[in-house]
C-alpha cells in the first residue's frame, strides 16, 4: 500500500562526502583545506567556494559563531550523509516524505568553469539518485542545474528526470556567469522544466564568494545570513514574474526556500501597489504580480515562525513548511510538534495544507 503524505518536509538536506566526487578529473573535483584555526575551504581547481566549520553547518542545534567546536566536515549529522539513517530521523518525526537539497553542492554556483559546473551536477545527481532510491516513495531529490551553461543545464533537467526520476530541480538566485535569473539565456532551461513538468525549487545559501545583495555595505556574517535569504528569494520572484518568465511558462512551478514566509504577503502587496505607476516597464507582465504568485509559486515557513498562523490565510494554498534538517539552525528532533504547535490556532482544513497537502501539489508528488 502506499503511504498518505500527510506531512512532508518541503525543504531537507542531504551532507555530501567527499568521495561523491572521486571519479571526477582532478580540475574539477572539489577539495577541502583546513586552516590552523579550524575552518574549511571548498576549492573546485584554483577556485574557492565557501569558508566555514561544514560540519557545524550540518548538525542541528551548531553555532556557527562557536569557534571553538568547529566540527570538520565528515563529523557533521550522520543522517545527512546516511540515507537510512536519513530516513530514522523521518520516522522520529513522524514525516512521510522530505524533498531533499545539497549542503556542499549549494556553493557549487560560485563555480566560473561552465564545463566544471556540468560535471559537478552529473556527479551530484548521480549521488542524490542512489540516496534517495532507500526510499523512493518518501525520499524525493532536488537535481542540480548548473547555469553556468544553461543549454548544458537543461540536458541535465532531461537526464535528471528521464534517466533517475527527479520531479524537482534546483537553482540559486544569485547572478552567475553575469547573469541574473530571469535573464533570457536561462528560458532554455525554464522551457525544459515546464515540458516535464519539474518544479523549480529557488534556494539560497550563504556566501561571500557568490553575488549576494548587501555585500556592498559593512555586514558581518550574521548580517549576510540574514539578508541573503530572504531578500535574494524577494528579488528572485520579482524578476521571474515582472519579466515574463511565469507568464510564458505559465504551468511552471516555483518554490522559494530557506527565506521564511513571512516576506510573501508583504512582497506581493508591494509588488502589486507598483503596476498603476511603474507597470508599462514591465510588458511582458499580464496579470498582476500576486496573481502570478498564487498561481505558480509557494513559500515554505519556518516550524515557529510566529506569523504563519495569521498570514497562512492570505496564502493557504501556497504555504508550507520546512525542516532544514540537518543543517545547525533545524530542531532536531521537534521540528513537526513545532510546526503543528505554530499552526493550532488554524482551521484543520488550513493545516492539513501546511502539513502536506500544499507541498505535495508544489511538487506534484
Amino acid at each position: 500500500m502506499k503511504r498518505a503524505l500527510n506531512v512532508v518536509d518541503a525543504d531537507s538536506h542531504v551532507t555530501e562526502p567527499m568521495s561523491e566526487w572521486k571519479d571526477l578529473k582532478d580540475e574539477h573535483r572539489p577539495r577541502i583545506e583546513r586552516d590552523d584555526l579550524g575552518f574549511e575551504h571548498v576549492f573546485v581547481g584554483s577556485e574557492l567556494l565557501v569558508t566555514g566549520s561544514l560540519g557545524n553547518i550540518a548538525t542541528p542545534g551548531a553555532k556557527m559563531s562557536d569557534f571553538e567546536h568547529m566540527r570538520p566536515l565528515e563529523e557533521a549529522e550522520a543522517g545527512g550523509f546516511d540515507p537510512r539513517l536519513h530516513l530514522e530521523a523521518m520516522d522520529t518525526e513522524e514525516i512521510d516524505a522530505a524533498v531533499m537539497f545539497p549542503t556542499v553542492g549549494l556553493n557549487f554556483w560560485a563555480v566560473s568553469d561552465p564545463d566544471a559546473a556540468v560535471s559537478l551536477a552529473r556527479a551530484y545527481n548521480d549521488w542524490l539518485s542512489d540516496y534517495c532510491a532507500t526510499a523512493p516513495d518518501r525520499m524525493f531529490g532536488a537535481a542540480m542545474v548548473p547555469l553556468q551553461d544553461p543549454i548544458g543545464a537543461a540536458a541535465e533537467l532531461r537526464r535528471a528526470h528521464d534517466e533517475l526520476g527527479f520531479r524537482v530541480a534546483f537553482v540559486r538566485p544569485n547572478p552567475v556567469g553575469g547573469r541574473s535569473i530571469a535573464d533570457p539565456a536561462h528560458e532554455v532551461v525554464w522551457e525544459a522544466a515546464e515540458a516535464l513538468r519539474v518544479t523549480i525549487g529557488v534556494h539560497e545559501g550563504s556566501s561571500n564568494t557568490i553575488p549576494t545583495l548587501a555585500t556592498d555595505r559593512m555586514i558581518t556574517p550574521f548580517i549576510l545570513h540574514a539578508v541573503s535569504h530572504s531578500f535574494e528569494q524577494m528579488l528572485s520572484c520579482a524578476q521571474l514574474i515582472c519579466f515574463g518568465v511565469m507568464e510564458r511558462h505559465p504551468e511552471l512551478h516555483f518554490v522559494f526556500l530557506e527565506a521564511g514566509g513571512g516576506w510573501a504577503p508583504y512582497w506581493m502587496e508591494r509588488l502589486d501597489e507598483q503596476v498603476w505607476g511603474f507597470g508599462a516597464f514591465q510588458p511582458d507582465m499580464k496579470l498582476k504580480p500576486s496573481e502570478y504568485f498564487m498561481r505558480q509559486c509557494w513559500v515554505p515557513f519556518e516550524p515557529d515562525e510566529k506569523t504563519l498562523p495569521a498570514l497562512a490565510r492570505l496564502i493557504e494554498d501556497q504555504a508550507m513548511w520546512g525542516s532544514d534538517y540537518p543543517h545547525h539552525d533545524s530542531t532536531f528532533p521537534g521540528a513537526v510538534k513545532e510546526v503543528r504547535d505554530t499552526i493550532a490556532p488554524l482551521p484543520q482544513r488550513i493545516q492539513r495544507k501546511i502539513l502536506g497537502k500544499n507541498a505535495r501539489a508544489c511538487y506534484r508528488l
